[in-house]
């Protein structure tokens, strides 16, 4: 028991170690070893001493969630009154389901069903049905590895052991704890980080030449706060008659809000980025906005949809309550059809539940 204590802490300090070099998460079509060791407990009337317990898992992701596996479970033990050897062990088929398959972290519960066979030297050899069923966590320290504990309690179906009972058929409890690795290999590869955002405008850093700019203040297309410009002074009236000058376009400025995950009313952060969009109204009375609410890929296209549009709604709601026309603002949603960066991860997720707002000629 020393021993295993002794592993088990050395695998915490390595997973501590490691954890800012990772990125990964629970891998959909990959297949999976797992070597574990751990301690086996033994019901007490089965008259069998508890001991080290070695394990040995190859499993298949059928999705990111959902996965299955082939494993096998051996203890070296003894009777407790002859002291007689018995190799224990059991062969099983489980499905596991994880929690938070995108995260370095992975929580998941499992059960299944299998054999346990039991070779003692003083008696006849005994084999009985099992179920089993348990928790466990996965923490990944890397693309394809991750440490592994795992908790299982064993329900031994049909008990005739000679020296359980004295040969009785009952039902017999064994619970299993182990800890070990988890290499996963195949499968799609992941994806590419997203472009670093160290200030967080949606402008990537190799573009990005105001790297500093406060969270929440509008910026242009090269990540820096617009400057205002005076309004050019009329020219004098003509003396003669000539041709009109050609319309001047107008720059097209964005203002980015972000919301939280399946939320869409206005928080504090968003206050400022809205009051520069009003201020531009109040400039400029022929300008209009467009409001257009977006989500990440989280949920059917049917939520999502309805979820961008409150969105939308939410923000053109304040615009009007604090003082801007509704004729001048049309807001709409689009789900999750025009994603600004690739939803396979959390970070990228957090930068599509946004709405956008652009300023426009009537």
């Amino acid at each position: 028991m020393k021993c295993l204590r002794v592993g088990l802490l050395a695998t915490l300090v390595t997973a501590l170690c490691m954890a800012g070099m990772a990125q990964a998460e629970q891998r959909e079509g990959a297949f999976s070893l797992s070597p574990m060791v751990g301690y086996h407990v033994f019901e007490g009337d089965q008259h069998t001493e508890d001991n080290v317990a070695y394990g040995l898992s190859l499993g298949y992701n059928v999705s990111k969630r959902w996965a299955a596996e082939l494993e096998a479970r051996y203890t070296p033990t003894e009777t407790e009154f002859q002291s007689e050897d018995i190799d224990a062990w059991s062969v099983g088929i489980n499905a596991l389901y994880h929690f938070n398959p995108d995260g370095l972290l992975v929580p998941y519960i499992s059960a299944g069903f299998g054999i346990m066979f039991f070779d003692n030297d003083g008696y006849d050899d005994d084999g009985d049905y099992m179920m089993n069923w348990g928790i466990g966590t996965k923490y990944f320290v890397s693309d394809d590895t991750a440490l592994r504990l795992d908790l299982r309690h064993v329900l031994d179906l049909h008990s005739d052991r000679p020296w359980d009972h004295g040969g009785g058929d009952e039902l017999d409890n064994n619970f299993i704890a182990t800890a070990g690795l988890y290499w996963q290999f195949g499968g799609p590869a992941l994806p590419p980080p997203p472009p670093l955002d160290s200030d967080g405008d949606g402008i990537p850093d190799l573009r990005d030449k105001c790297p500093d700019t406060p969270l929440g203040v509008m910026v242009d297309a090269v990540g820096c706060p617009p400057v205002s410009k005076p309004k050019p002074v009329p020219p004098p009236p003509p003396v003669v008659i000539q041709p009109a000058p050609a319309p001047v376009t107008k720059e097209v400025i964005t203002f980015n809000l972000l919301f939280g995950f399946d939320k869409h009313n206005i928080t504090d952060e968003m206050i400022p980025v809205l009051e520069q969009a009003k201020i531009i109204l109040d400039e400029d009375p022929d300008a209009s906005f467009m409001v257009m609410g977006h989500t990440c890929s989280i949920g059917t296209d049917a939520y999502n949809q309805g979820l961008s549009e409150r969105r939308a709604a939410s923000v053109e709601s304040w615009l009007v309550s604090n003082g801007i026309a509704a004729t001048r603002l049309n807001s709409t949603g689009y789900g999750e059809s025009q994603p600004k960066y690739d939803n396979s991860n959390e970070e990228s997720r957090k930068l599509n539940r946004r709405v956008e707002i652009q300023t426009h000629e009537n």
